[in-house]
């Protein structure tokens, strides 16, 4: 008995060793987990607002240019525009009434002829260096280019130039400091991280003016109030993109629940284990492995939809100015998280892009992909570039370090928003649906291209197809169309255009997802969805609606 109890002491007690070490080294790699994941949550987070910021910023200092340059003719007319020094008294005037800080207009040849700053007058951009360089193909292309808030060399403050060219030859140029970029942007951000949400819904977005009054925030009740920041309770972090203050907030209270969890389901099993002997210590060990791999699987397909989730927008009308155009998009994911994604955008003065894809894989490797895809493709698209050449560059570039060997299909088209010609590349995907105004519907099937990022060199040709008044394209991933039902028979093209024919697209578009949606339920009832369902709809309402 002496030593069984000798044996049994001595299991007990390095079961002990083994169960406290275990312990303190769970609380410390899981508290080590939940910072490194709560940051990388918060920099896929600032990724997302940060380019949605800039846009809203950009537009609407883009506006006060394009009104400067309206503007143009009367102040032409005005006697005091010859004078030199009348002039910038009159620029001035005007850079008060657009709220705007400089103001410059650039004849054909490159030359600065007027300014709301004399000392600018004379400025030649055909011949410069540094950041002015950078507006230097307005002189030849029809468009509008916008520089980040930077320092401004001779003030030695911060200010934000964009410019817009001008019909008639060379361009306009208009820089704003800080003070008044955020009273021209506030109200366009107001609201913008409503439904934005980081790690489910216990993350969130806040955007500050300068001194701290919050213009966006989850709780509306607290915007306009002044923000303080929430201190050692949370992951967070401040950075400021185009005079404003955005932090990215997540509470550290779930994640200390989860280890109060893990902790306490440790402890469990090892004070099992000092009972029991070596055999539990046994079980103990492959119950954990498995626990703990199975927490990693769900903490990756979360990670996977966070990715997904933050990279599509979500706001319609994204563009409630514009009234020549109706846009409207959803996605309804699967159990396992793919890499579809939609995405739109002005690439142009009178054009949108728009495109729907569908990465190859699952998971998060898809769903980074799918981040940098969605990047590529819009960096390209927006320097004005035909869209076949968008999407050949865009091909080279998901080849490059490609050592998955991950795809991705993609329909890609630009509207012309005054003629409604639609120009398109169609990348491996399904063929979208035309609705033309009188209720006719059929699928636009047209030579395809290969998939992007199968293999660089390839050239894309772009098609055409004119839209009147009342077309709508529809576009969709083969999450629609492959939905099984309870016999294994897919939901298939006829079954979709006649929902469309049915449903018609004159009306509500949301509605119109909405019985796609409804369709393919009713079909896959007592069946798992086994693709995520990604739809886009677009219909032209004319050049002059």
């Amino acid at each position: 008995m002496t030593a069984q109890r000798k044996l049994v002491a001595r299991l007990a007690g390095a079961v002990t060793v083994a169960f406290v070490a275990s312990l303190a080294l769970t609380w410390l790699l899981h508290d080590r987990m939940m910072a490194r994941d709560a940051h990388k949550l918060i920099d896929v987070a600032f990724k997302d607002v940060v380019g949605a910021i800039r846009e809203k910023v950009d537009r609407r200092l883009v506006r006060q240019a394009m009104l400067f340059r309206d503007k143009l003719p009367e102040l032409r007319r005005n006697p005091d525009w010859r004078d030199r020094k009348k002039s910038v008294a009159l620029l001035r005037s005007v850079a008060n009434e657009l709220k705007v800080d400089e103001l410059c207009v650039v004849d054909a040849n490159g030359l600065l002829t007027h300014s709301a700053d004399e000392r600018d007058i004379g400025f030649d951009f055909t011949n410069i260096k540094g950041q002015a360089a950078a507006f230097k193909p307005l002189l030849r292309d029809q468009t509008e280019i916008t520089q980040s808030l930077m320092p401004n060399t001779r003030a030695g403050d911060m200010i934000k130039y964009v410019g817009v060219w001008r019909p008639e030859g060379g361009f306009v140029q208009v820089g704003c400091r800080e003070d008044n970029l955020r009273y021209l942007a506030r109200s366009a951000l107001t609201g913008l991280t409503h439904n934005r949400h980081v790690s489910g819904e216990a993350g969130y977005i806040v955007i500050t003016t300068g001194t701290g009054t919050i213009i966006s925030h989850p709780d509306e009740k607290r915007e306009s109030g002044q923000w303080c920041d929430p201190g050692d309770d949370c992951y967070w972090q401040r950075r400021d993109v185009e005079g404003f203050a955005v932090y990215v907030v997540i509470p550290k209270r779930t994640a200390i629940v989860e280890r109060r969890v893990l902790v306490g389901t440790s402890a469990f099993l090892n004070g099992m284990a000092l009972i029991l002997a070596a055999f539990l210590v046994g079980l103990v060990i492959a119950a954990y492995v498995r626990s703990q791999l199975s927490a990693q699987r769900a903490k990756e397909m979360k990670m996977a939809s966070d990715i997904q989730e933050s990279a599509i927008p979500r706001v319609f009308p994204p563009f409630p100015d514009e009234r020549r155009v109706d846009i409207y998009a959803n996605m309804k994911t699967a159990k396992d998280v793919g890499g579809d994604f939609y995405d739109f955008y002005f690439s142009g003065p009178q054009k949108i892009t728009f495109l729907i894809a569908d990465v190859s894989d699952k998971g998060v490797p898809a769903a980074l992909f799918m981040m940098r895809a969605k990047t590529i493709v819009k960096s390209i698209a927006q320097t004005g570039k035909p869209i076949a050449e968008v999407v050949t560059e865009a091909n080279d570039a998901l080849c490059e370090g490609n050592g998955a060997d991950m795809f991705v299909t993609a329909w890609i088209g630009e509207i012309d928003l005054v003629s409604g010609r639609i120009t398109y590349v169609n990348a491996g995907h399904n063929p979208p649906i035309v609705v033309r105004a009188d209720g006719t519907a059929d699928y636009l099937r047209t030579r395809s291209g290969l998939v992007l990022g199968a293999m660089p060199g390839m050239k894309y040709r772009s098609q055409e197809i004119d839209f009147a008044p009342g077309d709508t394209i529809y576009l969709y991933t083969d999450g629609i169309t492959e939905q099984p039902n309870a016999h294994g028979e897919l939901l298939g093209e006829d079954r979709l255009l006649a929902t469309l024919s049915k449903t018609g697209t004159g009306g509500d578009l949301s509605k119109l997802l909405q019985a796609v949606l409804a369709r393919v339920s009713s079909h896959a009832v007592g069946v798992e969805q086994a693709d995520d369902c990604t739809q886009l709809v677009i219909r032209y309402r004319g050049g002059n609606a």
